[in-house]
């Protein structure tokens, strides 16, 4: 009567160690890797206003009148938790949109721009010190190479490459110093994102 007992306590723990071991899974059956290594999926310019669509909220601007109150922020490594930018008119320059709005703990790599207080509205100025104000924009996204892991993007980003014929340009080396420029009289109308904000959200 024992060994008839334990017998179902044994299947319910060789169908969990079968679980954990299917590729692909992680703790509580979420994908694993969806906070991989900025090298494992290329995050490039290619088609990325297909993949992060802009808001009605996005007011259009001019990247070369950014002229402003400039901030300069050092980003150890990729991604910066910089969630969106969006090109001025003409697909020139690079504006932040949103800004993952925590950090989760010490050395987070996604909470570097919440913890440097970058803000939305901030246009790319220089990067590692070229000036890239009025850079096309999917340049500009190759060089940070820092659109925020999203395994689903894998392959959509793999076939844009391919289809535009390759990167713009090779990604700035890490750690990165930008320098962010202000355009005066902008009144950026975006959404700021709050301690709770899920990519799960969206």
């Amino acid at each position: 009567m024992a060994v008839a007992q334990r017998r179902p306590i044994l299947a319910l723990c060789l169908a969990g160690t079968v679980l954990c071991l299917l590729p692909g899974q992680g703790f509580v059956g979420s994908p694993a890797g969806r906070l991989s290594n900025s090298r494992v999926v290329a995050r490039v310019g290619a088609e990325y206003q297909e993949r992060q669509s802009p808001r009605d909220a996005d007011l259009p601007f001019d990247a070369a009148a950014a002229t402003g109150d400039t901030v300069d922020v050092s980003f150890k490594k990729r991604p910066f938790g910089i969630l969106r930018y969006t090109p001025g008119n003409g697909g020139k320059g690079a504006m932040v949109q949103e800004v993952i709005g925590k950090s989760r703990y010490p050395g987070d790599p996604q909470g570097q721009g919440f913890a440097a207080g970058v803000k939305g509205g901030w246009v790319v100025k220089t990067i590692n010190g070229q000036d890239v104000q009025t850079e096309d924009f999917n340049t500009v996204m190759d060089l940070l190479d820092d659109e925020v892991a999203d395994p689903r993007f894998s392959k959509s980003v793999a076939l844009a490459i391919e289809k535009q014929g390759g990167r713009k340009a090779q990604p700035a080396e890490a750690p990165m110093a930008i320098t962010f420029a202000t355009i005066p009289g902008y009144a950026w109308k975006g959404e700021v994102l709050g301690a709770d904000w899920e990519p799960a959200h969206r």
